[in-house]
């Protein structure tokens, strides 16, 4: 990776935890980074009509001491980089199966990644949680909600008693039915999402164990929750959260499904038995013609 990549990626991924003066400053980085390369601390805090500490601070909210670092790596970007930014290293002019390959190289990196910021404590301790739970409240909006339905859908079929909000309003309800002993899950690429937030929150108050699955390693939600797991995953043009996320995300799920599997003798015959319900309304296959 290249420094003007690496710039980029740490950009991106921070994009939505930024406050508004310090996103209109990586907005001006973004979308126009080798340009930006060329202006000086003065200039680019004009040009984001913001600040010069603006500006410093957003270089060291991306890792580096100050701006005349963040401008060496932003001077590595070339010129090939003013081209738009769809996705990451995707061009506008690249075909279909171009954009195929590009995107399942970037859905391994994530994955990769996500597995690298597993913590084997936390994921232990939220297996456990999760195989002794009365009750599992999966929460989720937008396409995170998608990976709550993924969830209450396989713990469902393992006979476990769950279910999953994907609405705010349903979220702090369902929330405020838990006991201790039950376990609520919630998914949000930010970890800034108002309603998941208060949800959990909600959730804690009540006595429940409190799980938050995010990229945001410093956001609202982990410092609600009381187990944290990272997930990999950054955003940029036609590639939003809605993508960025949730392979990451399901990928969690799906440790943390087979963990319960593991330790849950009970689980693995239920699974065989739905597995069994349903058997017989396959269409069956037919015999080749010879």
């Amino acid at each position: 990776m290249t420094d003007g990549d690496d710039v980029r990626t740490r950009l991106l991924g921070a994009l939505s935890r930024l406050t508004p003066t310090a996103r209109r400053v990586a907005e001006v980085i973004r979308d126009d980074p080798a340009g930006t390369a060329q202006l000086t601390v003065n200039q680019l805090a004009e040009r984001a009509d913001t600040s010069t500490s603006a500006v410093v601070r957003l270089s060291k909210t991306l890792g580096y001491e100050g701006y005349p670092q963040l401008r060496l790596a932003l001077a590595a970007t070339g010129t090939e980089d003013r081209k738009p930014v769809l996705a990451t290293d995707i061009d506008a002019d690249d075909t279909p199966p171009k954009v195929l390959h590009k995107l399942a190289a970037f859905e391994t990196e994530g994955l990769l990644a996500t597995a690298q910021r597993a913590d084997s404590a936390t994921m232990a301790a939220v297996t456990e949680a999760l195989a002794g739970a009365r009750r599992v409240q999966l929460i989720g909006i937008g396409a995170s909600g998608l990976v709550a339905t993924d969830m209450a859908q396989k713990l469902t079929r393992i006979g476990m008693w769950c279910g999953a909000c994907t609405s705010e309003d349903d979220a702090l309800v369902q929330a405020s039915l838990l006991t201790p002993g039950d376990v609520a899950m919630a998914f949000s690429h930010s970890g800034e999402t108002a309603g998941v937030v208060d949800a959990v929150r909600r959730a804690a108050r009540a006595g429940a164990t409190t799980v938050a699955v995010t990229a945001g390693a410093g956001s609202s939600l982990v410092a609600a929750a009381a187990h944290a797991l990272l997930a990999a995953g950054r955003e940029d043009g036609f590639r939003s959260a809605a993508m960025a996320s949730r392979m990451s995300q399901l990928l969690i799920v799906d440790a943390l499904y087979v963990g319960v599997l593991q330790r849950t003798p009970e689980a693995a015959r239920a699974l065989h038995r739905t597995h069994d319900a349903v058997a017989d309304r396959r269409v069956p296959r037919r015999p080749r013609a010879r």
